[in-house]
């Protein structure tokens, strides 16, 4: 059973990912400079890799405006598991979305994108931010059979 103190933790987690997500269905950057730290790393499924606040803004503002990932969408609703380690003040949560229609540069559209991210979120100053994330797309290959 978790804690009054964790209770309000989780919600405030869930309020950042909550945020963020709308900022990406909307395809939208107003307020999301405030999720992320100063000092915030990010990592796509494409090979772009950023590190501070600032830079991850400026590429998303970019990707937001961008016609082909403009045409995609969500499938169903995000999921996502919380966990909170150490002394409560570092949260590591783990995402799962789908997402339909959205196009290459070259111009052809990508298959159902079936997304996971691990975000790394402590609490600083009584307001949890983003430290590090890092999204990948499943593959229908596999190298190992149970």
């Amino acid at each position: 059973m978790s804690s009054p103190v964790q209770a309000r933790d989780e919600t405030a987690v869930g309020e950042v990912l909550m945020k963020l997500a709308r900022g990406f269905v909307a395809n939208d950057v107003q307020g999301l400079d405030a999720l992320y730290a100063e000092d915030a790393d990010w990592t796509n499924a494409f090979e772009t890799s950023l590190h501070g606040r600032d830079a991850i803004i400026r590429y998303l503002e970019k990707l937001f405006a961008d016609s082909r990932f403009e045409a995609g969408h969500m499938v169903g609703k995000p999921q996502a598991s919380i966990r909170f380690v150490g002394d409560g003040t570092i949260a590591i949560v783990k995402t799962y979305v789908e997402r339909e229609d959205q196009q290459t540069i070259a111009g052809g559209e990508l298959p159902v994108r079936r997304n996971h991210s691990l975000k790394v979120l402590e609490k600083r100053d009584g307001c949890w931010q983003i430290l590090s994330e890092i999204y990948m797309d499943a593959r229908d290959e596999q190298t190992l059979v149970d």
